[in-house]
């Protein structure tokens, strides 16, 4: 019975808590995961080809916390049974006790008349038990403060592990993630370029059909013989960050993420023009359309895409865009 007891009070409190609790964080996880998806702000920290397994996830994850909680409910409501059906079997033990004690007083005092040596043995010997009763009652109620420390202690346990949980859920309600990349981690990403030179030395080519509006194409290019000389004056149109180098160079770029985040590189394409520019300072978002060339780095094998403007008027701001290609 003292089992029944202690996992019908304090402990089974605690247990709903817990369940209570772990089944509304799965829930703003859930959320999270189908909101960061609607709303496309997975897309500043998770590669395009993982986007939709969040989502996804979410909603599994948000069936789970559908059936778990069914599940919690009907636990309830059956230690809630049991709890009135223990409540009603004690009442009526109590009550048959109450009579038998009744009884017992009116045969004791039948008997003080009778034997007075008798009462005397028998009251000694009630005094043992009731002395014996005092001290399991004193340890009984010992015990059972332990236990309720326990209970605290694993109850705020619990808690403190949900906040840990929820932290993640809290910041998709502070915004987070967003395009607000600090400038000075941008530039840093993008690394320091050094001049080319390639506003002089950088010969025209044969204008050839198509437009190119990708970093990432450019920048394979650049690796690949055969890509090169297909791409080689073509058309390019690209829209990215503004980084100067010189009066007649810049470089344009953006990100790209493999995986997630912490993976992310810098795409580049610098850009070169007839005359001087102005008008422009770094990290504004701006775009470009010139021809495509590519120029090898000196003291290297290496070659970097380069587009060339016949005119600065191509050159113009544009509202901001996401950094990510």
């Amino acid at each position: 019975m003292a089992h029944d007891h202690h996992h019908h009070g304090e402990g089974l409190k605690d247990y709903f808590t817990e369940q209570l609790l772990t089944i509304l964080v799965c829930g703003l996880f859930g959320f999270a995961a189908i909101q960061l998806y609607r709303t496309g702000m997975l897309q500043y920290v998770l590669a395009e080809q993982f986007r939709f397994w969040v989502y996804l996830g979410g909603i599994a994850l948000l069936v789970l916390v559908a059936l778990r909680a069914l599940a919690v409910w009907r636990e309830a409501g059956e230690a809630a049974a049991h709890a009135r059906e223990h409540h009603g079997h004690d009442h009526q033990h109590d009550h048959a006790h109450h009579h038998h004690d009744h009884g017992h007083d009116h045969h004791d005092h039948a008997h003080d008349h009778g034997d007075h040596h008798h009462d005397h043995g028998h009251d000694h010997h009630h005094h043992d038990h009731d002395h014996a009763h005092h001290d399991h009652t004193h340890h009984a109620h010992h015990d059972h403060g332990a236990d309720d420390h326990g209970h605290s202690h694993d109850l705020a346990w619990v808690f403190a592990r949900m906040l840990v949980l929820a932290f993640p859920v809290t910041l998709y309600f502070l915004g987070i993630p967003n395009s607000g990349f600090s400038e000075d981690r941008l530039k840093k990403i993008a690394g320091d370029d050094k001049p080319l030179g390639a506003a002089t030395g950088l010969s025209d080519v044969a204008s050839k059909e198509g437009t190119v509006m990708r970093f990432s194409d450019l920048n394979d290019a650049a690796y690949d013989e055969a890509k090169r000389e297909s791409l080689r004056g073509q058309t390019a149109v690209l829209e990215g960050l503004f980084k100067r180098l010189g009066d007649r160079e810049f470089t344009l770029f953006r990100m790209k993420m493999t995986c997630c985040a912490a993976d992310t590189v810098p795409l580049k394409v610098r850009i070169v023009t007839p005359t001087a520019l102005t008008g422009f300072k770094d990290m504004d978002w701006v775009e470009v359309k010139g021809q495509i060339h590519f120029l090898q780095v000196p003291n290297s094998n290496q070659f970097v895409p380069v587009i060339k403007v016949a005119d600065v008027g191509d050159i113009k701001k544009v509202d901001k865009k996401n950094v990510y290609e």
